[in-house]
């Protein structure tokens, strides 16, 4: 055959795909730099090689955990001006991959965005197998976090909302298997980002009751907002419910942070004539000190430190530290459960506040 007529045929075949912005060079897999990969992602195959196909062929976009903002609409926007500008840049674009079971494209979301505002019918496409949801999950979100036409790589947020999914997937709460699969498929973030994830799901898990070989668990407000509705006992029934009761949370990691809402709610207490009853979160111990110790230290130290600042700022002295609704007689304060090796996570510790009550 002539070199005519395999002009011919190859224009011939690939007809359906040529537009404005997609021409012949573009349908030749050849022509791409981009080699299809698993990522190293057990339980993922590739089937056949790259081949053009048409938007029309593919089914829904897969509902993806590792893109937890959904379409970035900006993102499409640059897309799109670089493919007006400069054209389908096969040197350094990528190819999109689609399950070859069910037709669902894994990771085109923004890609037929881009297509349906460009005319553009179909795209260079790779067909891939799983052999599991969690391996779905572990490859949509590795599979982006490359170079793209632009760039645009999995966020801290599609990080953490994949690990998350993959975990529950596979029912792997331990300290070592969320570190493992945060530095898998957070790869491409910085240390202290990955640090971050690794932080708050082990205190959302921690938070829930999950057994994760760790001691203590180091609340904060996700966590306490996790853990209240899993809390059955009286002081939550008769208080924090209680419309007629005065109620704070104070994060002692972050205690000068709160001392703005503490007196904020000193004054409506003052007002109601009621007591401040206050649920506490404290730093997990290091060192030698116990959770005890950090409990203890919160009224003898801390809240004493917050209490002889304003009554010194206002020349009063001890007869006046009643003024402090979360000293009165009839306050009723918790901690909560922090020491997985002799609490339970859903239970609330009292300790005594000084002499006051």
């Amino acid at each position: 055959m002539n070199n005519s007529k395999l002009d011919e045929t190859f224009f011939g075949i690939h007809a359906p795909f040529l537009c404005q912005y997609w021409d012949a060079e573009n349908c030749n897999p050849e022509n791409w730099e981009y080699t299809p990969s698993t990522y190293g992602v057990k339980g993922v195959h590739l089937v056949g090689g790259p081949h053009m196909i048409l938007w029309s062929e593919l089914k829904r976009n897969w509902n993806n955990p590792g893109r937890k903002g959904g379409i970035n609409f900006a993102h499409v926007e640059e897309i799109e001006k670089d493919i007006k500008n400069n054209g389908i840049n096969t040197k350094e674009g990528s190819m999109i991959y689609y399950d070859v079971d069910t037709k669902d494209k894994t990771n085109a979301h923004h890609r037929e965005l881009v297509s349906t505002n460009l005319g553009i019918p179909g795209w260079m496409a790779q067909a891939v197998k799983f052999d599991t949801k969690a391996a779905k999950v572990r490859f949509a979100l590795k599979s982006n976090n490359r170079k793209n036409l632009p760039h645009n790589n999995s966020s801290s947020s599609d990080v953490e909302t994949a690990v998350r999914e993959v975990l529950e997937l596979e029912n792997t709460f331990t300290k070592d298997a969320l570190i493992d699969e945060i530095n898998d498929l957070g790869y491409h973030l910085s240390e202290s980002t990955r640090e971050g994830i690794r932080d708050r799901l082990m205190v959302e898990f921690l938070a829930t009751g999950i057994e994760m070989g760790v001691r203590y668990i180091p609340h904060n407000a996700r966590t306490i907002s996790l853990l209240l509705p899993n809390i059955d006992n009286e002081w939550i029934k008769n208080i924090w419910k209680n419309e007629d009761e005065n109620c704070l949370i104070v994060y002692m990691s972050h205690v000068e942070g709160r001392i703005g809402s503490l007196l904020t709610s000193n004054v409506k207490s003052l007002e109601s004539n009621k007591p401040l009853h206050i649920l506490f979160s404290v730093p997990t111990p290091e060192g030698k000190e116990s959770i005890e110790s950090k409990r203890e230290k919160v009224f003898s130290t801390h809240m004493a430190s917050v209490e002889n600042r304003v009554l010194t700022s206002m020349g009063l002295g001890e007869i006046h530290r009643k003024v402090f609704t979360w000293n009165h007689p009839d306050a009723q304060h918790r901690f909560v459960a922090q020491d997985t090796s002799k609490e339970v996570y859903n239970e609330l510790i009292y300790v005594k506040n000084r002499i006051f009550n």
